[in-house]
């Protein structure tokens, strides 16, 4: 793919932002060759924003597998939907491949999978008989070997002795939660409960419902002989077009009656009625036929209604019959995986129970998650309350139990293979408490240990392994910063330790108390995890198909609820931290700031009001560039209303570079600095909410990095006709920003000589260069509360800024190591050719780790160091010395 096509591309698929178009359901997508393409598979594309015209593709192998009914091109209607129909290709074989939606807004996958026909029923007219005969021996021989109330055995020994090398995903059929209660509970019901009854049992994925449901099942098996019990998974038929017929064959299958000739005969009339019914509903008549033939239109449906009541009375009858063969007087029936279904399968079955099988001697469990069950009601219902339509259908709702501390506990250890042990305490303070959840991330602990074993890893530790795994798993925003600071956790184990009694630290929750763990445990934090975050680090690009192999999504579509209205609150949220951002860069002082366009001087409401485009604020260090574009900020800030941009001011020299592009700069700046989540953050850039402030171009240390951030900033201007400031040290005739002519200068100055000479009038007999001191505004403020010390000094004389540095210095407790480790910070700036520096990167936390500052002493050293009028902050971690005479003479020998 070209260079420009991939810019595009890349662009557009940053664009998902709220009103991206997406797929309703993200799973994988399975299509049987069993029923396709008998049964058309229906895919449905929410469209939360505007109307738009959108292409759905079929990418990688399926293409020439499945296609797309009616062409590839389809529109949107703004906040809307759209159903699109796959139809068999020109090569219709098992495959793989995705669904790609394209639309201006954003780009969404969907991975898509055309499974085999299976063997079995190929051979299914030879193989039915006799495979019926053997589950109906295995099930009678197996009743007979299983005492009668024997009990789960020990839940470590089952688990540990099905481990193996990993842990299974399958439901469990004995108790491991202690849940053994319900599971009696609920087989009491079942047995002695007056039908009609559907008992819905209500839980998250992976909490343990199919595994309740066959611990209920056991129970009946032991306790309750009156009844039998059938197993239907619907997701396995929802292909068909009634879900009525599929549950009676599994209820002929499951109590072993398919040989039994009146009932099979019983199934095959109510497999006519069904099939007369489903073509009767597909007629559709107008008001011409009406006027036309009233009598064939009451007879029409007159047919209806009597296939309708032959239907019921035959449902009775084969209910009748198959309990009477197997000698019970009640029907129980576990209906699971309900929420895989697509949403009209869903709705389907759950008004076939209502309609068919409300019957007196039928007891359902309904083993289900409310979301996906909720979300097919509101499809397909739209405004109907939710709530009152799963009233009718489910007579007793039950909430899948919270798993117990002790209970947790327990399970998790049964788990653990001895390799892993060490590991528990961690696990059990960051995993969910999700039986499935759980299983799978022991299993890639389990393989990534192996792994780190097999490489023969330095000073390798499980534990620190496990804590890496668990951030990534619970906490993306900090795993990512982690994989560019991989001193981070070290970071957090200084702060615990120099943190004073009850004082809050900033970090995020789940790394903290894992770092936490770590210190209570005597176990060390390592001071660089990088061969750790190499072993477990996951790939941000996805493998695609060749053709699509360029297009790279790089943030997940947020979820279509936050286009009402989040967005406004989290600009609000975002005002408020700017706000008190800037105002910690401005001086006690505020002096009037000498500022020029165009060679004429300008006051800062005329430059505000004049800067409706691109700006850039040229001066040279320590004239006060960062102070104002702080000031224009809060300028902005008073001035916003309803819908206006909000003003964000960013240090360019924090920037990660290594992503692609101005937008995903902002964005990962927004989640940085301010803490926006990740969502918030791409429709604030993409849909232009903001007005940019960024400062110190001229603090980047690489010149082809400074020149990328220009042409992107005027790229994006261009896109997107945003306000962006920018302050530099001065601009080239080359550099793009002076060359385009959306952008204009203004230089800032410092204050004017008159007035430095105004604030230094006790400075005689000091050795001090007014000139150059008027181009300082923070050193002349700091002065100037210093006019009794100015008099004292000039009777020693000296240099006026030396003389300045050593006073700060002794006015601190521990000034001679604090000047060493200002003289290397110095140094650093000196050989990068910069006057700034950020205190979070892992150089300068080495430099005063040298020093033996570390943890909470760094931040305080740097409040001390700012206060005396050394160090002055200009963004949040950015600092830079006062004067770069002050730079100058650290770096010295002193």
């Amino acid at each position: 793919m070209p260079i420009a096509r991939l810019a595009v591309v890349v662009v557009m698929a940053m664009g998902l932002g709220f009103g991206a178009p997406q797929f309703l359901d993200n799973s994988a997508l399975s299509i049987s060759l069993e029923s396709f393409p008998r049964v058309p598979v229906k895919v449905t594309i929410l469209n939360p924003g505007k109307a738009v015209t959108a292409r759905i593709k079929v990418a990688g192998p399926a293409a020439s597998a499945v296609s797309v009914l009616g062409g590839e091109t389809v529109q949107l209607p703004a906040g809307g939907n759209v159903t699109v129909t796959l139809v068999p290709g020109p090569r219709l074989r098992e495959t793989s491949g995705q669904l790609v939606l394209y639309a201006e807004t954003g780009v969404a996958r969907r991975d898509l999978r055309v499974a085999p026909r299976h063997l079995l029923l190929r051979l299914w007219p030879f193989l039915a008989g006799g495979l019926i005969l053997l589950v109906l021996l295995a099930w009678v021989l197996w009743r007979r070997r299983r005492p009668r109330g024997e009990g789960s055995p020990p839940v470590a020994a089952e688990e540990r002795g099905r481990a193996g090398f990993t842990h299974s995903d399958e439901p469990a059929g004995a108790d491991s939660l202690g849940r053994a209660e319900y599971a009696e509970a609920l087989a009491l019901l079942a047995n002695s409960a007056t039908p009609p009854m559907v008992i819905g049992v209500f839980g998250e994925w992976g909490i343990g419902k199919t595994s309740l449901l066959k611990q209920v099942r056991q129970v009946i098996d032991g306790q309750y002989g009156d009844c039998a019990h059938v197993w239907f998974d619907p997701w396995r038929h929802q292909y068909d077009d009634n879900p009525v017929l599929p549950l009676l064959h599994t209820i002929v299958a499951d109590l072993g009656l398919a040989t039994k000739q009146q009932v099979a005969r019983t199934l095959r009339t109510i497999s006519e009625v069904l099939g007369s019914l489903v073509l009767s509903s597909t007629v559709r008549v107008n008001l011409a036929d009406v006027r036309s033939s009233l009598n064939d239109y009451d007879e029409r449906h007159f047919r209806i209604r009597t296939e309708r009541v032959r239907l019921d009375e035959h449902l009775t009858e084969l209910i009748a019959q198959a309990l009477a063969a197997t000698g019970k007087k009640r029907l129980v029936v576990f209906i699971d995986d309900l929420d895989r279904c697509a949403g009209d399968q869903v709705t389907g079955l759950l008004e076939a129970l209502k309609l068919h099988f409300n019957r007196d001697n039928c007891v359902f469990f309904l083993a289900v998650a409310k979301e996906p069950l909720f979300a097919a009601v509101r499809e397909k219902y739209k405004d109907l309350q939710v709530d009152n339509y799963l009233d009718k259908i489910v007579q007793f709702p039950f909430e899948m139990p919270r798993v117990s501390a002790a209970a947790f506990d327990d399970y998790l250890k049964s788990l653990l293979q001895e390799e892993i042990e060490p590991t528990l305490d961690l696990l059990s303070i960051a995993l969910p408490r999700n039986p499935r959840a759980i299983k799978r991330f022991l299993n890639v602990l389990i393989l990534q240990d192996r792994i780190a074993k097999a490489r023969n890893l330095a000073s390798y530790d499980v534990s620190t392994l496990a804590a890496i795994l668990l951030i990534r798993e619970g906490d993306g925003e900090f795993y990512a910063q982690l994989a560019q600071d991989p001193t981070l956790l070290q970071r957090i184990e200084e702060d615990l330790g120099t943190a004073e009694e009850g004082q809050q630290l900033g970090w995020n929750p789940l790394p903290l108390q894992l770092v936490s763990r770590f210190r209570d445990s005597r176990r060390t934090v390592p001071a660089d995890v990088s061969v750790y975050i190499d072993l477990v680090r996951s790939t941000p690009i996805s493998e695609h198909t060749e053709e699509e192999s360029s297009v790279v999504i790089a943030v997940e579509p947020p979820l279509v609820a936050a286009a009402r209205g989040e967005l406004e609150e989290g600009l609000a949220v975002l005002a408020e931290r700017v706000d008190r951002q800037v105002r910690q860069l401005l001086p006690d002082a505020l002096l009037a700031q000498d500022l020029e366009v165009d060679g004429r001087p300008i006051t800062l409401d005329d430059l505000v009001a004049r800067w409706d485009r691109g700006l850039v604020l040229v001066g040279a260090p320590g004239t006060g560039k960062t102070v104002l574009a702080a000031r224009i900020a809060l300028r902005l800030l008073e001035q916003v209303e309803d819908g206006d941009p909000v003003p964000v001011f960013v240090s360019l020299g924090s920037l990660d570079l290594s992503r692609p592009g101005f937008e995903l700069w902002m964005t990962h700046a927004l989640v940085q600095h301010y803490r926006t989540p990740i969502a918030e953050a791409v429709a604030m850039v993409n849909r232009q909410r903001l007005v940019y402030l960024l400062d110190g171009l001229d603090e980047v240390p690489d010149a082809l990095n400074r020149d990328k951030i220009a042409q992107e900033m005027v790229r994006w201007h261009e896109l997107t006709g945003a306000r962006i400031a920018v302050t530099d040290r001065s601009l080239s005739p080359r550099d793009p920003l002076a060359v385009h002519p959306a952008f204009f200068d203004a230089q800032v100055k410092g204050v004017t000589e008159e007035e430095a000479a105004r604030l230094l009038g006790a400075s005689s007999g000091l050795r001090v260069d007014a000139a150059e001191l008027a181009g300082s505004p923070a050193l002349l403020a700091n002065l100037a509360d210093s006019s009794s010390w100015l008099r004292e000094a000039s009777e020693e004389g000296g240099d006026l800024v030396e003389l300045y540095a050593e006073r700060a210095l002794a006015n601190l407790d521990d000034g001679p190591a604090l000047r060493a480790i200002l003289r290397d910070i110095a140094r650093h700036l000196i050989s990068r050719g910069q006057m700034g520096f950020d205190n979070e990167s892992r150089e300068i936390r080495a430099i005063f780790r040298q020093g033996n500052k570390v943890g909470q002493q760094v931040r305080q050293a740097l409040e001390d160091l700012t206060r005396v009028g050394l160090l002055r902050q200009f963004a949040p971690d950015q600092y830079h010395f006062v004067h770069h005479h002050l730079l100058r003479y650290f770096a010295g020998d002193h």
